[in-house]
This record gives structure tokens, sequence and C-alpha cells, in this order.
């Protein structure tokens, strides 16, 4: 009889272990149904990510023309005084870079501007790189100097000054100039400069590019660092839209980017060109409470957890974040279809968790879920 009793105390021992083993330590064999690995269900869906969009930047380029020379401009001087005399005078001196996409398509360079006044006492001069390319008694009124290809490099001098009157050693020469400009004219390539931020790539969602042209003989080339992205008869009233994820092999970088207009069979007059940058304003996240009670909360944590969401259409390719009770807690890049992502269940609560799933990309989720693994 003692025996009976011993054996059965040990078998109500034995049950109590298995079912508290059960609570902290639940076993899932292969093959169990997904009901029964399922935390929580989210019963929102619909649009993660940045939506809405505006305009953040508007760059100008004015009007140009693609398939004919044009002009890069060097060097700017609305006025300047040029004398010379017994005791000094003024000159001005100016180091001109000329960048390596201009020099690459370079067809020469020309000087221009204004004698507003001068008494001509001695004739003004032109230095480039040292050597002179104009040496006369100006006349009031507009000037043109040319410079020949073969004169400019990459790093070149200019130098503008005069003389003194020689016998006339009382007085000095005065040469007073404005609207003094120096072009480099290439092509026929059209190279454009456009910035984008950092904040602006991280939230970009589109680039418009406008222009009006009459001429519509040929077709229109436009690269984007390098990368062609239209070749075409353009439109009189031109639109093209582009993403940076349209680019194969070259991309958009914070800071300067660069287009280039090419003319192909024809040459084209563009007025009006305007680059807009389109960024995403408002940012959406799925967020919803799961509540978990201690044996879910201790089963959770024993086992680890993946959140599953399927991903019907990615509008802006980004990285899914999930946080859990404003916790970072797990990332993937979105992928259209399944997908799984490993949870870091250590900020998992007793009670009421709250679970977000947000990006700065933008996607539209059907389906989403946290289960066991």
């Amino acid at each position: 009889m003692d025996d009976f009793l011993v054996a059965l105390v040990a078998v109500f021992v034995i049950l109590g272990v298995l079912m508290l083993a059960s609570v902290y330590f639940p076993y899932y064999p292969e093959g169990v149904p997904e009901s029964e690995r399922l935390i929580h269900s989210f019963t929102s869906a619909g649009s993660v990510g940045f939506t809405q969009n505006y305009v953040s930047r508007s760059q100008d380029f004015g009007s140009f023309s693609v398939g004919v020379p044009t002009d890069y401009e060097l060097k700017k001087a609305p006025a300047m005084e040029i004398t010379a005399g017994l005791f000094g005078g003024e000159s001005e001196t100016f180091d001109i870079t000329v960048p390596d996409f201009v020099v690459d398509w370079l067809k020469g360079g020309e000087i221009t501007f204004t004698v507003a006044e001068s008494n001509k006492l001695n004739n003004l001069v032109i230095l480039w790189n040292g050597a002179e390319i104009y040496s006369e008694k100006a006349y009031d009124g507009e000037h043109t100097v040319e410079i020949p290809v073969s004169k400019i490099k990459k790093q070149n001098t200019l130098e503008v000054k005069t003389y003194g009157p020689g016998l006339m050693f009382w007085a000095a020469t005065v040469y007073k100039l404005k609207d003094f400009r120096l072009v480099a004219k290439y092509g026929p390539a059209k190279f454009l400069d456009f910035v984008v931020s950092q904040d602006e790539l991280e939230t970009l969602d589109t680039f418009e590019l406008t222009w009006y042209t009459a001429s519509r003989r040929g077709k229109l080339g436009i690269e984007v660092n390098g990368e062609e992205i239209f070749r075409d008869i353009p439109e009189r009233d031109g639109v093209l839209a582009f993403k940076d994820t349209d680019l194969k092999e070259a991309e958009i970088v914070p800071g300067n980017n660069r287009l280039v207009f090419k003319a192909y069979n024809g040459s084209f007059r563009l007025d009006d060109v305007v680059l807009n940058t389109h960024v995403s304003m408002a940012q959406k996240a799925l967020r919803e409470r799961v509540d978990l009670d201690d044996s879910q909360l201790s089963a959770v944590k024993a086992r680890g957890a993946v959140l599953k969401l399927y991903i019907d259409n990615i509008d802006k390719p980004g990285i899914i974040n999930i946080r859990i009770n404003d916790r970072d807690a797990g990332s993937a890049n979105a992928k259209a279809g399944w997908n799984q992502i490993t949870l870091n269940t250590d900020y998992f609560e007793p009670g009421s968790n709250w679970i977000e799933i947000g990006s700065k990309g933008a996607f539209e989720v059907t389906e989403a879920s946290i289960e066991m693994s």
C-alpha cells in the first residue's frame, strides 16, 4: 500500500513538472499549423513609407542651344578700372580653371567687354597665360577678343593691364571697363549641374525635367551622370520624369550631379528648361497593439518570433523597419511578395506591446502577422 502511494505521488509530481515545462518551454513540432504559431495578425494594411510629394527644389536653366557650340562662363566682372602712370597703377589678374567636361568638348574662348571711358594714352593689353592676345588703344564701346582653342588649358591665367603714357609722365593712362566676360565655347553637347541634398535623396520621389522647343528635327539625347535616359524627337512642351532607381549604372549623389544634352542629326533650341525635384512628405506606418500574457511572453522569448508581411507594390525601394515599444527590433530590404524579419523579442513586455512597421521607402502591405519561429 505504501509503495502504491509513493508511486501515485511520483506520477502527480511528474505531471506537474510536464505542465510547467509546457508553459515555459512550449514544443512546436515540424508541420504544426500556422494558426498555432500565430501571435498576432495585423488588422490594418495599406501604404507604408512616404506617400505624399511636393517640389522641394526647382532649378531653372533658362534657354540654350544643343548641337551647336555653346558658352560656359569662366569669369565675369561688372566693372573694372585699369590704370598706369609714373607712380604705379591698377591691373587685374585672374586664375581661370576650365572644367574637364568643357575641356573635352572645347571649341575656343571669347572675351567681351565694353570700354565706358578712356583717355587712350596707351594700349589696353590682355595677356592669356603670359602671351598677348590683345593690345590696342581701345575705343569706347563693345569689344570682342577670341582665344584659340590651342591656347586654352585646364589651368590658365588672365591679366588685363595698360602702360604709362610715356613722355606725358605727369599723366596716367585710364581705361574704365564694364560687362567684362570670359566664356569657353564648347559643344555640341550642353552640360548642366543640378544639386540634390542628402535629405532629398532619402525621401526622393521623382525628378521632372521640362522644356519648350520649336525645333523638332533630329533626336534629343539626355544623360544623367553619364547614363542616357532619353533619346527621341522631343515634344514641343517636353516633360521627362525619372527616378534615381531608373538608373542602371549611374547614381544620384548628394551634392552636384550632371545633366548632358546632346543632339543627333540636328540641333535644338530649348527654352524655359526647369528641373523640379519631388520628394515625399508624409511618412505613414502600420501600428498595432499586441497583448501578451505571462505564458505567451515566456513562449515568445523561448522560441523567438518573426514578422511576416506581403508587399504588393513597391513605389520606392527602402528598408522595412520594425519597432517594438518604440525600440528598433528588426529590419530588412523590402521586396515584392513575402518578407520575413526576425524580431528582437527582448523588447516584448507582459501586457500591451506596440508594434510598428515603417520605412523611408514607399510600398503597399496587404498582409502582416507576427508568428513564433
